[in-house]
């Protein structure tokens, strides 16, 4: 009785040390799978290719996408080969070939032949006419006897090295520059407080293209171009309800020819249409990005609302829309940042599991007595944010699975 006593007490302390120990390997998976998911796993796709040869059009994005689920992690699997000179830059003609290393997916160039190593670009040769003037006497003994003293001129191949190749971009702006809104976000103080148009020089009541204007402010320091804009929406934060800014719509830019304290000269370089007394004019703005730039994910979190689709207003919207975000630089984000856009949670109430007293007399009472359970929503689309403000930034929707609405959120990928 005693043996089968402690044999019993030997089986619980192994079966609790197994217990424990099971218990520990989970919560150690748990964590690595947890930082896994942080770092950005990458994910090749189900389609990808073995290799790859680079093609004139091609960008670095768009490569990335043949092989990746998330294309901005191609920097996790880029391999330098230090026997190619600027292996960060590559060419048409280059391949890029899949390979596996301890597991992981590695992505490698293969440089062509074709594509100089000094120049880092590929010349043509092109035949052009080269002319040598020779006198009678240089060049009698090289024509008939029947030609000789005459002026001739001997023509021989001229070669004119040309650079056919250039590194390809890592996004292709040219292609989505169409795309991106040519409205701006202005906090409303600064919009009401802008310089204005007060009239033209003809006194007509609309105002284009080589027209002088008038124009009455306060000037900002060194800044002699300015966008002619006009009040559209005024945003607000879906979260907070607080204002995010005014939609600044752009009428065109116009360019000071003189000034006297708050009065100005202006002419009228561009126009989107006609310009009118009462129109704002803000400090032109560029666009804080460039094809060389490689779109990142932010290193921290991001959940953002979205307060607006098109320049329209729509409350639903697809690939190369643009979304007005609640957040902007205030929280860190930058112009080239990549983010998910993401389906809000879904709720669903759980009638079936184990019930505590109190939602088993709600059910009895006829009252939805069930537990709420959420679930995370799918990612449906990826966004590059291309313009930011203090408090709002402007994101181009890069691709969509499906249509985006105003209930969606943009995340850290």
């Amino acid at each position: 009785m005693a043996m089968t006593f402690m044999n019993w007490l030997r089986l619980g302390r192994n079966a609790s040390a197994k217990l424990l120990a099971s218990g520990l390997i989970a919560g150690m998976l748990l964590l690595v799978a947890h930082a896994a998911e942080q770092q950005g796993i990458v994910s090749l796709r189900k389609d990808s290719p073995q290799s790859y040869t680079v093609k004139e059009g091609d960008t670095l994005w768009d490569i990335a996408a043949r092989f990746l689920e998330k294309p901005w992690l191609w920097p996790q699997v880029w391999q330098v080969n230090p026997q190619i000179q600027n292996p960060d830059l590559i060419y048409p003609g280059d391949l890029i070939s899949l390979s596996y290393q301890e597991g992981k997916p590695v992505l490698s160039l293969n440089r062509n032949s074709g594509v100089s190593e000094s120049s880092s670009a590929a010349a043509s040769t092109v035949a052009g006419p080269s002319t040598s003037v020779g006198s009678s006497s240089g060049i009698a003994a090289d024509l008939p006897p029947e030609v000789a003293g005459i002026r001739t001129e001997r023509r021989s191949p001229q070669v004119r090295s040309q650079s056919l190749l250039s590194p390809i971009p890592a996004i292709s702006l040219s292609k989505v520059y169409a795309f991106l809104s040519k409205n701006t976000v202005v906090d409303s103080e600064s919009f009401d407080k802008a310089p204005y148009l007060l009239g033209e020089q003809q006194d007509r009541n609309m105002f284009s293209v080589g027209n002088t204007v008038f124009a009455r402010g306060n000037w900002s320091a060194n800044v002699v171009t300015y966008d002619i804009v006009r009040e559209g929406r005024r945003f607000k934060d879906p979260d907070t309800k607080a204002e995010l800014g005014v939609e600044s719509v752009t009428i065109g830019t116009a360019t000071i020819t003189s000034y006297k304290g708050d009065q100005a000269v202006l002419k009228i370089d561009t126009s989107l249409q006609s310009s009118r007394v009462g129109d704002r004019l803000i400090p032109r703005q560029k666009l804080d990005l460039d094809d060389s730039y490689l779109p990142t994910p932010p290193t921290f979190d991001v959940d953002a609302a979205i307060a607006s689709i098109g320049d329209d207003g729509r409350t639903r919207g697809g690939q190369y829309d643009t979304l007005v975000l609640n957040m902007g630089s205030a929280n860190g984000l930058k112009a080239g940042h990549v983010l998910t856009v993401q389906k809000p949670a879904i709720v669903v109430t759980d009638d079936i599991g184990k019930a505590g007293f109190l939602q088993t007399m709600r059910h009895v009472l006829g009252m939805k007595g069930g537990r709420k359970v959420e679930y995370p929503g799918g990612d449906i689309g990826t966004v590059l944010i291309y313009r930011v403000y203090d408090h709002a930034s402007l994101a181009l929707v890069l691709s969509s699975k499906q249509q985006i609405s105003l209930a969606d959120r943009a995340v850290t990928p």
